[in-house]
């Protein structure tokens, strides 16, 4: 029961939409900028860096806050790995935004640095380099979020559930991305300080 309603605020938590509600305080409706999509990194584009860096921090710390309530309410180790997971579908399907909302990496990145931070660390570094290398975000994120299966296996605790739960978030962000794929195959995808075209 302590997992369910853990994973009900971790919802509702991930539900938040600060990249929508920020740039509305502003008089941006973010969804008509670049992406129009709610996420940090669309928000850099229609805010500028305070702005991006305001939603970033929000959309990683609705997860942090989930696992740190889990963790009150007593949820065993394994639960955590879901209320992370309901928190990120949280934000993937916003109660607030029409179920409209982001890609999930940055509350994903939260939850991750809670729930196992060496894994997630490495992986955070791996996203540092491939941004480095390509210079695109989603290409970035989602060699990090894949490659959390792997440390997970060399630095992390090596448990089942992790496993299982790595694959799922890879699944799950794969899929968020589709349209970054999309346009990554036809080479438009937009590099860091670019447009969308």
């Amino acid at each position: 029961m302590e997992v369910v309603v853990a994973a009900i605020i971790g919802y509702a938590l991930g539900s938040l939409v600060p990249g929508l509600w920020i740039a509305r305080a502003k008089g941006i409706d973010i969804r008509r900028v670049g992406s129009g999509n709610i996420g940090s990194t669309n928000a850099y584009r229609a805010m500028g860096f305070w702005g991006g860096l305001a939603v970033q921090i929000i959309d990683i710390g609705k997860a942090v806050m989930a696992v740190f309530i889990a963790r009150k309410f007593g949820v065993p180790a394994w639960g955590e790995y879901i209320v992370v997971t309901a928190a990120v579908l949280g934000h993937i399907y916003p109660i607030w935004a029409k179920f409209q909302g982001g890609k999930g990496i940055n509350t994903l990145l939260g939850g991750m640095l809670m729930v196992e931070p060496l894994s997630s660390m490495a992986a955070l570094g791996t996203f540092l380099v491939g941004l480095g290398l390509s210079q695109i975000v989603s290409v970035s994120s989602l060699i990090a979020v894949g490659s959390f299966i792997g440390w997970h296996g060399i630095v992390g605790e090596k448990t089942m559930i992790g496993y299982l739960m790595g694959a799922f978030w890879w699944g799950l962000v794969i899929f968020t991305h589709r349209s970054n794929i999309y346009r990554l195959w036809q080479g438009t995808e937009p590099k860091v300080g670019q447009r969308k075209r």
